[in-house]
């Protein structure tokens, strides 16, 4: 989701508190003694909904800045997780965002050269397939890419669904002050807390997994490789380490998600109003 066509950003979540407490200001006006009382209970969630925002929104930016300081050590060039610096904290609004969508291109680098290289392998087998004396190099060829086969098409799942989980994470922008107000409420803090869980732990896991695939050169399928077909075997290799990349990249950030969930869970057992 590209938020860039609204002048600040950052300015939606504040709107989204806005507008339900002046929802509560409405049934104060308009609802009798029942309205106030209801009111009441509206401005108390958003007030605790604004706080529980804050503290998500500080959260999630340390946690990338703690998995960026954990990825420099470990030898992994901060890119992605660039954004989540201490020393911009006027970017916290933003930096979720900035991350995601640099983590995007970063999976989509890798989609796009894996399927291109998946497609010219099975088009030359198939067409060398169908002349006769060729027809020994097209099953030779086709053996040969059953392990990149494999390796590949578990690669493309995988980075369809980083894709899927850092295109949705954009939208957190916007959903974490509606799952913030959800927390205050008994009957929506599950979902709630959901909501915050993945809303934090997303976009620095799915960035850090960025920063890892960047360093890793992308599956390119050249013509000498066709000869010599085991180049070709070593490209699924290739693939498959690619592919592993992601599996954990999205077990981690499930995990972490699930984790930071069950706290705000914690939290708005004690504070939600019914």
């Amino acid at each position: 989701m590209d938020l860039s066509f609204f002048p600040e950003p950052h300015l939606i979540p504040l709107a989204v508190l806005s507008l339900y407490l002046l929802y509560g200001g409405i049934l104060y006006s308009f609802g009798g003694a029942h309205g106030r009382e209801r009111a009441y209970a509206v401005w108390h969630s958003g007030m605790i909904g604004a706080a529980l925002y804050a503290g998500a929104l500080v959260l999630g930016y340390a946690l990338g800045a703690v998995v960026q300081y954990y990825a420099t050590v470990s030898g992994i060039t901060p890119n992605c997780l660039s954004y989540f610096q201490p020393a911009a904290l006027d970017k916290i609004h933003d930096a979720a965002t900035n991350a995601m969508q640099c983590a995007v291109r970063v999976y989509w680098r890798h989609f796009n050269a894996i399927s291109e290289s998946y497609g010219w392998v099975f088009g030359i087998s198939t067409l060398a397939g169908i002349t006769v004396i060729l027809s020994a190099y097209s099953m030779a060829l086709f053996q040969a890419a059953m392990p990149f086969s494999a390796a590949a098409t578990s690669a493309l799942v995988a980075l369809g669904a980083a894709m899927a989980g850092a295109n949705l994470s954009l939208g957190f922008a916007l959903l974490l002050p509606i799952g913030a107000i959800m927390v205050s409420n008994e009957k929506t803090r599950n979902i709630g807390s959901l909501i915050l869980g993945a809303g934090i732990a997303f976009p620095a896991v799915l960035a850090a997994g960025a920063d890892v695939l960047a360093q890793i050169p992308t599956v390119h399928i050249w013509a000498w490789q066709y000869i010599l077909l085991g180049e070709l075997v070593k490209a699924a290799g290739h693939a498959a380490l690619i592919a592993a990349v992601i599996s954990i990249t999205l077990l981690v950030a499930s995990a972490a998600a699930y984790a930071i969930s069950r706290i705000f869970d914690h939290v708005g057992a004690h504070i939600a109003i019914e």
